[in-house]
């Protein structure tokens, strides 16, 4: 007797294979996803040479006579957390190499002045996060001729070199918006005090007792202009106060 053998559905055919098949999330590994940090921090371009340089080239092309003795100092720091400016590592991309704009252990940009460089204009780039940029403040510095002492006429021709100054930028009309430099920030060496000696009267200003720099505000005018000032220690160094607010900030570009 023949037996007939009943001929396999089309489902049951299509069926067969899959029943040797593993299950789908065992027969082959996930695909590995890269987690990427957007608020990651990444050397970016924060300006160009030329930008920057102009400032440098301003103060310099500044009349001799307004400028002596005075020396431009830009310090800046990240923010908004405040950390050193190191921490940016912030550098011109020339086409020689990279050309650090910092040193370890100060806030100031050392900044190369150079026609080439300008020629060039290379890309100012720093590593920040997204949320970060680097917050830059303008100093005018002043080298004293001893360096324990200054005379209440040098102050006062200090502060009025920096008048003439900002009167070159702003020009004679706008001058008269600004007030007038006032004021001397000098920065005293651990334990060194500052006196005031006015026609054999000595009065001391400030006495720094601690074990590191600090700094006093003086106001020459609010002294006989025959003062002598003196420190026990060489001084640190000495800013005038700029009556305005000059500041800078570099961010992320797009390009």
């Amino acid at each position: 007797m023949t037996c007939l053998r009943r001929p396999r559905t089309l489902a049951a055919c299509l069926a067969l294979p899959l029943l040797a098949l593993p299950p789908a999330h065992t027969a082959q590994a996930a695909p590995q996803t890269e987690n990427v940090d957007v608020h990651a921090a990444r050397t970016v371009l924060v300006q160009h040479y030329r930008k920057v340089g102009r400032f440098y080239r301003r103060f310099n092309a500044l009349p001799e006579q307004d400028r002596a003795n005075l020396s431009l100092h830009v310090l800046g720091r990240i923010l908004p957390e405040d950390k050193p400016l190191s921490f940016a590592k912030l550098h011109l991309q020339t086409q020689a190499g990279p050309v650090p704009l910092w040193r370890d252990g100060s806030d100031e940009m050392v900044f190369p002045l150079s026609d080439a460089l300008w020629q060039e204009n290379p890309h100012l780039m720093a590593t920040l996060t997204q949320d970060e940029h680097i917050h830059f403040a303008f100093q005018i510095m002043v080298k004293p001729e001893q360096p324990d002492r200054f005379s209440n006429t040098q102050a006062l021709a200090w502060l009025k070199q920096l008048d003439h100054c900002m009167k070159d930028v702003v020009g004679l009309v706008f001058s008269f918006l600004l007030p007038g430099t006032q004021a001397l920030e000098v920065t005293l060496a651990p334990h060194s005090s500052l006196k005031a000696i006015t026609d054999g009267q000595t009065k001391t200003l400030f006495d720094n007792t601690g074990d590191s720099t600090a700094s006093y505000t003086l106001e020459p005018k609010r002294f006989s202009q025959n003062t002598q000032f003196q420190t026990t220690h060489a001084i640190k160094q000495i800013m005038i106060k700029v009556p305005i607010d000059l500041h800078a900030d570099l961010k992320r570009k797009e390009g």
